[in-house]
């Protein structure tokens, strides 16, 4: 009896673990009162601001220019989130800023790279290379 009681503890325990990954508070709210990682800074030039929140970015689609540098400043509003854009080695798993630059013109996919609960699939934005 003593193994089961472990063993749903253990369950419960890892299913909270997950889920709380994108549902939990924000890292500004966490109980420890410690503040986050410097906030990305806006730089000069061309730039675009991420957002993730549970599930989500702030916006459907981002658009910058072929081959002009751009800065992605990455922020997590809600929950722990990571960003990658499909086709390039582009990737932040928490927040920050990157500067990149895409000759290639076309649509690229920025999804969440890092597993943060049940939605974590639906978390996709477009990139607009003009």
């Amino acid at each position: 009896m003593t193994k089961k009681w472990g063993l749903l503890v253990s369950a419960v325990a890892f299913s909270a673990m997950l889920l709380t990954a994108c549902g939990g508070e924000s890292k500004d709210q966490a109980a420890s009162g410690t503040p986050s990682a410097a906030a990305p800074a806006a730089t000069t030039g061309t730039a675009i601001n991420i957002e993730a929140s549970n599930w989500k970015f702030n916006q459907d689609t981002f658009e910058v220019k072929a081959g002009e540098e751009f800065t992605v400043n990455f922020k997590s509003a809600e929950g722990f989130h990571g960003i990658g854009i499909e086709g390039t080695d582009f990737e932040l798993q928490k927040e920050g800023s990157k500067t990149l630059k895409i000759d290639k013109a076309g649509e690229y996919t920025i999804f969440c790279n890092v597993i943060c609960g049940p939605d974590h699939g639906k978390m996709v934005a477009k990139l607009v290379v003009k």
